[in-house]
């Protein structure tokens, strides 16, 4: 075949220059003016065009990291348009974002929406975990296998750790206290850290028998690599996209000094053959199943164990922390609270709370929820995708695929539904409050663990360490605030969970005779 007479010949037949200029230029146009309409369309016409919304946001979807500015306040921006635009703000053509109590509970409960695709970037070496999934079908079987590890009788054998690490934890600020040459002089104690230090060492030693001793050594390599990691996770939510684009879409995998740490103690836990009552092994004895569907990698096990270790430690210990933060702006609660846990005597063996003892006290529950309800945890809201068309509401069509992101944190501070909501007052929570005033907590409006199927399945895990932490801290120590740090500690950021901005804050601690 003459190769050079073909070429000619399809060379030949192709339009010449200023034919193919047309062409681009038409082809241009047609699809510019098929963007344009879609555009157009969307904001005037389409399902969501009546929702309020910035005029910016009826043809280009509002990004994170747009508002982002500062690092950390996406938070305070989804208040803001909440504030201005109403129960359901339009953040994009297909983007809503969702403070209405009624529409948040059909979403994540009543329709069970699916996750967002941001939780896609939270899969960690490839395994999708319980908090990572988007299948529904995946979530419900390893829910299935890690609900006993949170089960009120598992977590009750559980407590003799907490109790050990809050022994260190008092013997800690006493060692400060005594370091101040005597017992009436008050030693400057970082609370913030100290908080997150034992919950830290609580987790560690609770879900796999290996103490991080944080409380004390203050350093960890394994800590410090999740640190690092939750550092680039606050990232990852603010800039998906770049995300992306700079992992080439491949999986993360977590830092050697995690993988190494879990799979040495994996091993020696095995090769010990000796059984410990932790979440540990209960991930290990989904091994011995006899459905091979039930069977848990050891990659599996790692990465659920390192969710624990996230979801289980920053979460709680900023909780305490701003619940301290609370009690010193407010000296008359803290008061009250003191009197309440000055009833109660320590058990005669040792100066920390059982739990039975402080469980049902009704201001201590009272701080606790109050705090989870102003200081949400989850501030930037909770995503879903609507996997399948909705009316939210029996009012408000949306269409498959729209985003739909569930502003928990408006929910908890709507005058609709709490009265004074942007006001710290435990008493709302007091059963004589509603007897009173007929003002019951509105609990369809208070979401501190989300709602639904994905709600955190270690609830009474962080609400059992908040009871036991406070209550024994608010007993043996007197706190008081210092003006500097409560003025710092009103720069509040989300980044995966809420917290004070310079991630510290000091107190200055007195024993107290007991």
């Amino acid at each position: 075949m003459d190769y050079q007479k073909t070429l000619e010949k399809i060379t030949q037949s192709l339009p010449d220059r200023g034919e193919l200029e047309t062409i681009g230029k038409v082809t241009a146009i047609g699809l510019a003016t098929y963007v344009v309409t879609k555009k157009l369309y969307n904001a005037y016409v389409g399902p969501l065009s009546h929702v309020p919304s910035p005029f910016y946001a009826k043809f280009f979807t509002i990004s994170k990291s747009s508002l982002d500015k500062p690092a950390g306040t996406v938070f305070t921006k989804y208040l803001a348009f909440s504030d201005q635009y109403g129960d359901v703000t339009k953040l994009g053509p297909s983007t809503l974002l969702v403070s209405d109590k009624v529409m948040i509970k059909q979403v994540l409960q009543q329709d069970d929406l699916q996750k967002g695709d941001i939780y896609d970037m939270f899969q960690k070496n490839g395994v999708d975990t319980t908090f990572s999934t988007r299948s529904k079908g995946l979530h419900k079987h390893l829910r299935r296998l890690i609900s006993p590890a949170f089960s009120m009788k598992y977590l009750n054998s559980l407590e003799e750790h907490m109790h050990d690490v809050l022994e260190t934890v008092m013997d800690k600020i006493d060692g400060k206290v005594s370091e101040t040459h005597g017992q009436n002089d008050g030693a400057v104690v970082d609370i913030w850290k100290l908080l997150q230090h034992t919950a830290l060492d609580i987790i560690g030693t609770t879900a796999f028998g290996q103490t991080f001793d944080m409380v004390n050594k203050e350093s960890h390599p394994v800590p410090d690599a999740i640190s690092e990691e939750m550092r680039w996770s606050s990232w990852v939510i603010a800039h998906p996209y770049l995300t992306k684009i700079l992992t080439l879409g491949r999986p993360i995998k977590s830092k050697p000094v995690i993988l190494d740490f879990m799979k040495k103690t994996i091993e020696d836990r095995i090769s010990s053959g000796k059984r410990r009552n932790d979440i540990l092994q209960i991930l290990l004895d989904t091994k011995q199943s006899d459905d091979s569907a039930d069977q848990l990698s050891d990659i599996a096990i790692i990465t659920e164990t390192i969710l624990f270790l996230i979801a289980g430690s920053e979460t709680t210990s900023n909780t305490l922390g701003f619940a301290i933060i609370e009690l010193l702006r407010h000296p008359q609660v803290m008061k009250k609270l003191r009197e309440e846990v000055d009833a109660v005597p320590f058990p005669s063996d040792r100066q920390i709370f059982d739990h039975e003892q402080v469980k049902n006290l009704p201001y201590l529950n009272a701080v606790i929820n109050e705090t989870l309800r102003l200081d949400a945890v989850a501030a930037s809201g909770i995503e879903r995708h609507a996997d399948k068309n909705v009316t939210l509401g029996g009012k408000l069509f949306v269409p498959k695929g729209t985003e739909v992101i569930c502003n928990i944190y408006h929910a908890h501070l709507n005058e609709k539904y709490w009265p004074n909501a942007r006001s710290f007052e435990p008493e709302r929570w007091l059963p004589e409050t509603a007897a009173s005033t007929g003002i019951k907590p509105d609990l369809d409006a208070f979401y501190p663990f989300s709602m639904g199927s994905r709600n955190c399945v270690g609830k009474n895990f962080a609400i059992m360490e908040m009871r036991l932490v406070l209550s024994t801290l608010i007993k043996r120590f007197d706190l008081t605030p210092i003006p500097e740090e409560m003025e710092q500690a009103k720069d509040v950021r989300h980044f995966v969970t809420l917290t004070v901005a310079n991630n510290k804050f000091n107190v200055v601690a007195h024993r107290r005779q007991i």
